[in-house]
């Protein structure tokens, strides 16, 4: 059973969490442009240590570490294609090895990720639909020959990146989840409604839906209004914090993991089929999810 045979049966799972701000609170150094990509050749380790913490707190998906692991990406660190290559491949195997330690006890499962070629909050940066289809071909068919079980094209804010990087993920025969992130429930970042890009990426064939990187109430603003008009399973997985250009991303203080289970709960009670975390959650996030989702009550 492959994974959208499996979500179709109307399964709720966990997604989980980041690499990248999980990085950065070990510790890890994730400056741009390479962000946590840099990682994959200097701090394997942890890359693999952060897997294996979101499957002990529950996660039954697991995202690779290749989120700018695309050429356009290395070129601007002075690296070349074939680099690009190798650290994806490189971070899915990281992934596979955790989850390879746990597939005796669950079925856990491999999405390979995917961004825009550019800065995710400047939609106005994306190169032309031609130039990006060909970027995430590429990408596509590198985590494609790494064995995911499904592309997880996210943070998207504009219509034609998303129609390009959804086209060369389908061309994969893959499953396919595509995710926005909002300006407010109604909008992407270039101001595109939500409505005509969900609407594009149904008519192209992709299997999931999803919205990430934003706040909360955005999210539950959306579920409000447009969860009745989605016929695809629906994936979210909010913020816990923000990003400060001169600081870097903070964390929102009252959204504690506590706080972040009881609106999960809400999600899952909706009708949402995935719920995950994204930027400054962390493995005690998806463990409260986890601990709501089973009916265990939330952890002390």
């Amino acid at each position: 059973m492959n994974f959208h045979e499996y979500i179709v049966r109307r399964h709720k799972l966990v997604l989980d969490g980041p690499m990248g701000t999980e990085l950065h609170h070990r510790g890890i150094n994730i400056e741009l442009p390479l962000w946590s990509a840099a990682a994959i050749q200097t701090h394997p380790q942890t890359i693999c240590e952060i897997h294996t913490d979101y499957i002990k707190a529950g996660a039954d998906i697991i995202t690779t570490n290749t989120f700018r692991t695309d050429s356009r990406t290395f070129r601007k660190a002075g690296l070349s294609a074939a680099d690009a290559r190798r650290a994806t491949l490189h971070a899915v195997d990281l992934a596979r090895k955790a989850i390879a330690r746990y597939s005796t006890v669950k079925k856990i499962w491999l999405a390979g990720s995917m961004s825009p070629l550019e800065d995710c909050y400047r939609p106005d940066l994306a190169p032309p639909y031609d130039i990006a289809l060909a970027e995430h071909r590429e990408k596509a068919g590198w985590l494609a020959d790494g064995g995911v079980d499904f592309i997880l094209i996210e943070t998207m804010n504009s219509i034609t990146e998303a129609e390009a990087a959804a086209q060369a993920a389908l061309e994969t025969g893959l499953p396919v989840a595509v995710s926005f992130i909002l300006s407010d429930k109604d909008k992407l970042f270039n101001s595109e409604k939500v409505s005509d890009a969900l609407n594009r990426m149904t008519k192209m064939g992709v299997q999931i839906l999803s919205i990430n990187c934003c706040h909360h109430s955005i999210i539950t603003g959306f579920l409000r209004d447009y969860f009745d008009k989605i016929s695809l399973p629906l994936m979210v997985y909010p913020n816990a914090g923000y990003y400060d250009p001169r600081r870097g991303w903070q964390t929102d203080p009252a959204f504690t993991p506590q706080i972040f289970s009881a609106i999960a709960k809400s999600w899952f009670e909706a009708g949402v089929q995935i719920v995950g975390g994204c930027c400054e959650t962390g493995p005690d996030y998806i463990r409260h999810i986890r601990k709501e989702k089973s009916g265990e009550g939330t952890p002390d």
